[in-house]
């Protein structure tokens, strides 16, 4: 039997999540929605359904915001155009934490480049800055590789 109020509090529990790592409760939202109701599913459906759980109005633009989120972390497929319309279905290994760990390890990268475009500029001539900028590198790079022995992990267990 389908208990609505359990699912409502299922997706508020994911939208938090969401929302405690810095992304809109909408990617939870919807993220938890497509895994209790694996159905392709247009932005209109999402926020139709949505609003019958929520019992409140949810906006098609924030859904689509969220979508856009969720798709560009790889937790969402859209297929379609724009002509026929676009739907959505979760991809098959999507997992909030395993694009988490991405998100980490991609940002740290970035901040590893930066990092070592000031160094080049440096050219060791300011020897605190050197000494510095090796220290933060040097624990972003452990961090990145805790990082891909954690998704490796994730990837092996969802593979099981």
């Amino acid at each position: 039997m389908v208990s609505n109020k359990l699912r409502k509090e299922f997706l508020e529990v994911v939208g938090r999540a969401y929302e405690h790592y810095g992304y809109p409760p909408y990617c939870g939202w919807i993220e938890g929605l497509l895994l209790l109701e694996p159905n392709e599913w247009t932005q209109k459906g999402i926020s139709t359904r949505l609003s019958n759980l929520f019992s409140t109005s949810t906006s098609v633009p924030s859904v689509n915001r969220a979508l856009k989120i969720l798709e560009s972390y790889g937790i969402v497929e859209k297929s379609g155009s724009r002509k026929i319309g676009f739907s959505y279905r979760l991809q098959s290994s999507s997992n909030l934490i395993l694009s988490m760990f991405h998100q980490l390890l991609t940002i740290n990268q970035e901040f590893i480049t930066m990092l070592r475009a000031i160094e080049t500029q440096n050219r060791q001539a300011d020897s605190g800055l050197a000494r510095a900028i090796s220290t933060e590198i040097s624990m972003a790079e452990v961090w990145n590789k805790a990082m891909e022995q954690i998704i490796a992990s994730i990837q092996d267990k969802l593979g099981d």
